[in-house]
């Protein structure tokens, strides 16, 4: 068969569209195949069955351990609020309750890094947005009230560290919305991917919380030195500790506030709820306050500051009058327990608890 020249380059464009469309579409495979390698969900992360999860296990003390107030105010009361900070830049905390404006502020934070924490995060910015008028920006320095072993994220042998500062009165004027920032460069990501898709890079933020100390007719106690930091598993031993009261409980009102990191619902990926991640108990004095077998029901570790996404961070409050006011001799202290019946567990870090008796 001859062919003329018209015929043999329509033949040739023929062939070469052909090879070029499965040359793409191999590529398209392995661009997807590879895609899907980078935010397969990952190995548990957050959980004890994480492949460089810490031996929680190996840490369980004997004898609960315990903790006497940092912070001691009289004639006070207290307000405080939360927000998650995993992947993200900055994120929003708003304040109610308080009545007046607040004595002093603390902002808390916490941050997993792959050794020694670095300068740059022990620094957040800070600017109120409402009441108006929006306040200056203004950077507070944190001074670490506690650190261990990071709650199963990062290579084996990363940490974390939580910070406390003391946030300018010009600032913190009380009940409303507060953003927190990270200084530049502070964060490993920033771009609020989901934290259970891809390869997490360090620095991981967890989340910042606001302590506003105000007038009021209790005594406010603050506890953050030794309990925040002191990473734990609730399984298979539960986490045992004591908040020493600076008065004997009377019987009057009592609340009790928990702030906390790296509480999560999911195993592996987010939105896929595991029941041995959300089922742990807390106990104060034997009594059940939160998750299962309490009225609150829920558990007081599930990321509730960051809910859809990216959880990791808790901020929850009960009042546990009855804890005391129930009791034929009230107890000086508040035996704390966290526990869950199931495995694997998630890994959790304290970063303060404040209570106030009336």
């Amino acid at each position: 068969m001859k062919l003329n020249l018209k015929s043999a380059l329509w033949l040739l464009a023929v062939a070469v569209t052909m090879i070029s469309t499965r040359n793409l579409s191999a590529q398209a495979v392995d661009e997807s195949t590879s895609a899907q390698s980078v935010v397969e969900p990952n190995q548990t992360y957050g959980t004890t069955a994480y492949k460089e999860a810490h031996d929680f296990s190996s840490d369980a003390a004997t004898e609960a351990f315990y903790v006497k107030p940092s912070v001691l105010e009289g004639k006070a009361a207290y307000a405080t609020g939360g927000v998650a900070l995993r992947n993200r830049g900055s994120g929003n905390i708003s304040i109610s309750g308080l009545v007046g404006p607040p004595r002093v502020t603390f902002l808390y934070w916490a941050v997993i890094t792959p050794g020694a924490a670095p300068a740059i995060v022990k620094s957040v910015q800070i600017q109120r947005l409402f009441p108006l008028p929006t306040s200056a920006v203004a950077v507070v320095n944190g001074f670490a009230v506690g650190g261990g072993s990071a709650p199963c994220w990062g290579p084996a042998g990363s940490l974390i560290t939580v910070y406390r500062a003391v946030v300018p009165p010009a600032i913190a004027l009380g009940n409303g919305s507060y953003q927190v920032s990270l200084m530049p460069g502070a964060g490993g990501l920033v771009d609020g991917s989901d934290p259970w898709l891809g390869v997490p890079t360090l620095p991981l933020w967890e989340g910042a919380s606001l302590v506003m100390i105000g007038n009021g007719v209790g005594t406010v106690s603050v506890f953050d030195i030794g309990l925040a930091g002191r990473t734990f598993a609730p399984n298979p031993n539960p986490f045992n500790y004591v908040l020493v009261l600076p008065i004997k409980p009377t019987g009057r009102r009592m609340i009790f506030d928990n702030i906390g990191a790296d509480g999560q619902h999911v195993l592996t990926q987010s939105r896929t709820d595991v029941t041995s991640m959300s089922d742990e108990t807390t106990t104060i004095n034997g009594f059940p306050i939160a998750g299962p077998g309490s009225d609150y029901v829920d558990s007081d570790w599930n990321g509730s500051s960051g809910l859809p996404l990216p959880e990791l961070w808790d901020d929850t409050g009960h009042d546990i009058t009855n804890v005391t006011a129930n009791s034929a001799a009230p107890p000086a202290n508040l035996n704390i327990s966290i526990s869950s019946p199931l495995a694997p567990s998630d890994c959790l870090t304290p970063v303060a608890n404040i209570v106030q008796e009336n």
